[in-house]
């Protein structure tokens, strides 16, 4: 849809649409309970203003950011009061931060691609992974700031990685059609490829209450 790129609800069963501020290609969303505020992210083209932000869901408002940027992911930390926005220019991989949702400053990933990336409150940093086939594929930070690149035991074209509280361990998963499609780590740093009954894996979340991880 053009201006109804949005939508809510309250039982995640009845959904209403939402008029959105401009069309793109809305990827991300994350919400941090100490602002109040959501904050979505767009993969469409090198665009100044691929970030809006709301306070109810419902009514969003277009922020500009200091360049062109395609954004694949975003993830809010409390404990450094931040949020952290992923994706990459013509020429380069970003991170894009911000402590209110509306100021935004860059600063260059040492990755190719940034895919996903997830906070890990118990460990205090964020850790970042790509999507690309080849180089380097994952990066930590405490701050979202300053980065380090981590090494990782296969170059899978990693999608999305989780932090799970009550085991203590970050998971991730990657979308290359073969049969080692997750790894584990307990610090952000050394990580264990594990075997998966297949390939092609987007996404990945943590349920503590059924003490589940789920990949589409």
């Amino acid at each position: 849809g053009v201006a109804d790129q949005v939508m809510t609800s309250t039982d995640g069963i009845s959904w209403v649409s939402r008029v959105t501020p401009g069309e793109r290609y809305w990827g991300s969303v994350c919400w941090s309970p100490e602002l109040g505020m959501f904050v979505a992210c767009a993969l469409s083209g090198m665009l100044s203003d691929n970030i809006m932000t709301s306070n109810n869901g419902i009514d969003w408002v277009l922020r500009t950011t200091p360049i062109g940027v395609e954004l694949l992911n975003i993830c809010w930390s409390p404990l450094r009061g931040r949020f952290v926005a992923i994706g990459r220019t013509e020429t380069e991989a970003v991170v894009l931060t911000s402590s209110n949702g509306i100021d935004w400053a860059s600063s260059v990933s040492p990755l190719l691609w940034v895919s996903g990336i997830c906070w890990s409150p118990d460990l205090g940093i964020f850790v970042a992974v790509a999507g690309s086939e080849a180089g380097n594929q994952l990066i930590t930070s405490a701050d979202g700031l300053s980065w380090t690149v981590r090494t990782i035991p296969a170059a899978n074209g990693w999608a999305s990685v989780v932090w799970s509280p009550e085991i203590g361990i970050f998971v991730a998963v990657a979308y290359s059609p073969t049969s080692a499609q997750v790894m584990t780590s307990p610090d952000g740093i050394n990580w264990t490829l594990r075997t998966t009954p297949a390939g092609g894996w987007q996404s990945v979340c943590w349920a503590p209450e059924r003490g589940l991880f789920a990949a589409v």
